[in-house]
């Protein structure tokens, strides 16, 4: 039987930055492709091997503040997508209704 999911996904196209903690790198372009209080679908613009299990540090610009959502979480899965690497991440911590709403605002 299939499991039901528990949060609605937003559906989004966010520009955004990423690190891997076991790589201790620098941010990378991504794009945020989905999203709901529990995780995020992202789409990596990188041709480097990017494993499940990592533990992922997002950066998503918040034009109207002027300011970063960062969020961590585990990356619970990866395939390729045409050239790009897209990923499902497990938040380490819910978005609450505040942060979500900020994220559904975002271009």
């Amino acid at each position: 039987m299939e499991k039901k999911r528990n949060y609605i996904r937003f559906f989004s196209q966010l520009k955004a930055q990423y690190s891997i903690k076991e790589r201790m790198g620098r941010f990378e372009e991504c794009t945020i492709m989905n999203v709901s209080r529990k995780g995020m679908g992202i789409k990596f613009h990188t041709d480097n091997t990017i494993n499940p299990g990592s533990t992922i540090h997002v950066e998503i610009p918040i034009p109207s503040k002027s300011e970063r959502m960062k969020v961590t979480g585990l990356l619970k899965w990866t395939g390729k997508e045409g050239n790009y690497i897209i990923g499902g991440v497990e938040l380490t911590e819910e978005l609450d209704e505040d942060r979500l709403s900020k994220l559904e605002t975002v271009d």
